[in-house]
């Protein structure tokens, strides 16, 4: 304790120093003042530098150009009617609805022509039995067999000619005339059914060509009424002659042979 005592009483006897009190005094605490304003001054002009730094040298996005103005364009959508769905048959309103009415359109029917109608046969040509009962048949005395002429019996030789001709019985075939009376001949060849020649033209040459080759006498015989040739099966049978007529008559002008 009074070692203290001694140490404070040398304290107080030691000089002050030179300006030793202004350090705590008015004079150095506006000196630490003012250089806390330089400090923050500095502070605040290195912040000022590197903020306006970063602004000059940080990459910037460079504006896009301005876009053109779209032109406007008008879109015009065409509205498709939903097709109704078919009704019943014969229904002008659809089921299941009954306040809409809904018209039923036929479909265009596509005109048709129809077709030409077929030719009716000429029957004209064919004879009935009452027609042909007072003809004379081929060897009997009324056909010239046995008869004047030189003994010619023309109607014999000529449906002779007609049987073994193929050609003749296709004719008839076609025409339909198997098994009946045809008038052939009665001054004039007669047509048949829907031929078209008259005669049946294989039958009327094979009978030309049998007459212009026979004499010349047996051509100009008499003949008068009609006389029936007769084909192989008896029910086949052409009838010639019209009145008073001769066998020369069948070749036309001039009673010669026929060109064949």
């Amino acid at each position: 304790m009074k070692r203290g005592r001694r140490d404070l009483e040398r304290h107080r006897e030691r000089p002050a120093l030179r300006g030793g009190p202004s350090l705590f005094g008015g004079a150095g605490q506006a000196r630490v003042q003012r250089r806390d304003r330089l400090l923050a001054g500095a502070f605040a002009v290195g912040v000022h530098v590197i903020v306006l730094a970063a602004a000059l040298f940080w990459p910037h996005a460079r504006p896009s150009p301005p876009k053109p103005p779209l032109s406007s364009i008008v879109v015009s959508v065409a509205e498709v009617p939903t097709p109704e769905p078919p009704g019943p048959p014969n229904a002008d309103v659809a089921p299941g609805a009954p306040d809409k009415v809904v018209r039923l359109t036929p479909p265009h029917l596509a005109q048709v022509s129809e077709p030409a109608p077929a030719p009716v046969p000429d029957n004209s040509d064919l004879l009935s039995e009452s027609q042909i009962a007072g003809a004379a048949s081929a060897g009997e005395e009324g056909a010239g067999g046995g008869g004047g002429g030189g003994g010619c019996d023309m109607a014999r030789l000529v449906q002779k000619a007609l049987r073994r001709d193929a050609l003749v019985r296709k004719a008839v075939e076609d025409a339909n005339r198997l098994g009946k009376a045809t008038m052939l001949w009665n001054g004039d060849w007669v047509r048949s059914g829907i031929q078209d020649g008259k005669g049946l033209s294989a039958v009327r040459q094979a009978i030309m060509w049998e007459v212009g080759f026979a004499p010349q006498a047996c051509r100009n015989q008499q003949m008068h009424g009609l006389v029936l040739l007769s084909m192989a099966d008896g029910g086949t049978r052409f009838a010639i002659g019209s009145g008073d007529w001769r066998w020369s008559d069948l070749l036309g002008v001039g009673g010669g042979p026929p060109d064949r």
